[in-house]
């Protein structure tokens, strides 16, 4: 579904997800108010594994009625290194949203820096980098990139947790700000 026909239909609850191969993070906001929020980890040996797992956790919960959604707000696809990642990922994605989703459901697609920004964490400035090699001295730019990129964590999940969402997941506090997102800028809330 397009962004501009989304954006003054009514919806109650919103399912924002982070899936991965290993887990599926998930928050369920209903009227602007989080309901529930967490983490099913995924077992298995290897990918195949993992798949059925995940599988048979989701339609678990799904018959339950526990994902009741209008509304399920995804990150949209971002580019990895690896293209042998990226298809282990859209199997599990696969079969992760093959249970969830039904015909009253409907998607909404959110780019990770449209939500991040939303929620005031963007994306370093060439300052702000240049700041933290300053702080540490003799750092692989590698080393650097993984303090940014562990500091924007943790900034999304003080986020979360100013709203109620006490998470040690960056998955979940992920889902959150996604759901967070789509709740007060794209569903318009009864």
């Amino acid at each position: 579904m397009s962004l501009a026909k989304l954006k003054k239909q009514k919806g109650k609850r919103i399912l924002g997800v982070d899936a991965s191969t290993n887990s599926f993070a998930f928050c369920i906001i209903d009227n602007k108010k989080v309901i529930s929020y967490g983490e099913i980890n995924f077992d298995g040996a290897d990918i195949y594994e993992r798949i059925l797992d995940a599988k048979r956790k989701m339609a678990a919960i799904s018959n339950g009625g526990f994902l009741a959604v209008d509304f399920v707000a995804i990150e949209a696809a971002v580019s990895v290194k690896s293209v042998h990642t990226a298809i282990k990922m859209a199997y599990v994605f696969g079969a992760v949203m093959g249970e969830i989703l039904n015909d009253n459901i409907d998607i909404i697609e959110v780019h990770p820096i449209t939500w991040q920004s939303y929620i005031g964490n963007k994306n370093f400035t060439k300052a702000q980098k240049e700041q933290v090699k300053k702080e540490n001295p003799g750092r692989s730019e590698a080393w650097i990139k993984g303090k940014i990129r562990e500091t924007r964590k943790n900034i999304t999940k003080e986020f979360a947790k100013s709203k109620g969402v006490i998470t040690d997941s960056d998955n979940v506090s992920d889902a959150f700000g996604i759901a967070w997102y789509a709740a007060h800028e794209l569903v318009g809330q009864e």
